[in-house]
């Protein structure tokens, strides 16, 4: 009896470390904090209602969202870039919509490298808080599969980690996988919020967003005010949609999200060394770490019966959840090493 309830405990053993060796020790979670799926509120252009309407919505709300400025606009609309510094303090991201708005299709891809490069400057210039580095196109010129298309984003991949075009697929959102190539973070379909249809949809594209696991980035432009007006209350009603579905959601700027994806999709996880105590690993990319420095969320397994106690690295706590397989924390790629002591 002896013998054989010993036996079975040697081939309970083996049979769990078997199980833990044929799953991933870790995953990377294709959206951070292990959302669903991820959400890009982009206002274009810059017209006054945007920071006068929306911009206290948004901090009402606790959601930031990405003003791609058109300088021009700002100059003659609000006069001043008192508002888009405020709109940038509160976490807001201000990036590039060009100096004058011009259609990228008719004028000589110089001058389009141009329009980059002086925007660039300028937003700088007056957003000292923020660096700017993704586009929307003006006019969505540079989404379409044309040679000079492909050109203006070639140009943009030069000054920029991703670009925003208009919708340029059958459905409202980016699935998980549109970034097949880097040309195609220089292309992200956007929905427009331009009438009736689009502004009662929103939810129902929130919805098929969640569904699919991917990116809804719709587009907006007047709010209250403006040109391609969307009602106060209808922007009202459409934070409300997201803040209902909050729990699902990774609610982010376009340029964190444009981050997350090639970080997450370039990274990997290696083991260097392990003990009974400490576990020392490396979370690397192929990124350049001043430029992609977003946390990615790191699902770790831990072997049955190990508890731990704390991660850190360079010293500094990292704090972490425990799940069903292990542990769940946040880091940014770096070729530093992060240390996971457990309990003895």
């Amino acid at each position: 009896m002896l013998k054989r309830k010993y036996s079975l405990t040697i081939g309970l053993l083996f049979g769990n470390l078997w199980c833990f060796a044929q799953k991933p020790l870790y995953t990377i979670a294709p959206w951070f904090n292990n959302k669903k799926a991820a959400v890009t509120l982009t206002l274009d252009d810059g017209p006054a209602g945007q920071f006068t309407v929306a911009l206290p919505l948004l901090i009402q709300h606790h959601i930031n969202a990405t003003y791609f400025v058109t300088v021009n606009t700002i100059n003659k609309q609000l006069k001043n870039w008192d508002l888009v510094n405020r709109a940038a303090m509160a976490g807001n991201e201000i990036a590039n919509h060009c100096v004058t708005h011009p259609h990228f299709l008719k004028i000589p891809i110089d001058s389009v490298a141009i329009e980059n490069a002086s925007s660039n400057h300028l937003i700088d210039c007056y957003v000292p808080s923020q660096k700017v580095i993704t586009q929307a196109y003006p006019f969505g010129d540079g989404g379409g599969i044309t040679a000079k298309d492909s050109a203006i984003r070639k140009v943009a991949a030069k000054y920029f980690i991703g670009a925003r075009a208009t919708q340029n697929r059958p459905y409202a959102f980016n699935r998980y996988d549109f970034a097949k190539t880097n040309d195609d973070y220089y292309n992200v379909n956007s929905a427009m919020i331009a009438d009736s249809a689009s502004m009662t949809d929103f939810g129902k594209y929130i919805d098929q967003t969640i569904a699919a696991g991917g990116w809804f980035c719709p587009t907006y432009h007047g709010v209250a005010d403006g040109w391609i007006i969307t009602p106060e209350a209808v922007f009202r009603k459409h934070l409300d949609e997201i803040e209902s579905r909050r729990p699902q959601l990774w609610i982010a700027t376009f340029k964190d999200v444009i981050k997350y994806h090639r970080e997450r999709n370039s990274a990997s996880l290696k083991l260097l060394n392990k003990s009974a105590s400490v576990w020392k690993l490396v979370l690397k990319d192929t990124l350049d770490n001043k430029v992609y420095d977003h946390p990615l969320t790191v699902n770790l397994r831990i072997p049955k019966g190990k508890m731990v106690k704390a991660i850190s690295r360079k010293g500094k706590t990292i704090s972490y959840q425990t799940n069903a397989d292990g542990i769940t924390f946040n880091a940014v790629p770096s070729a530093v090493p992060i240390n996971i002591s457990f309990k003895r």
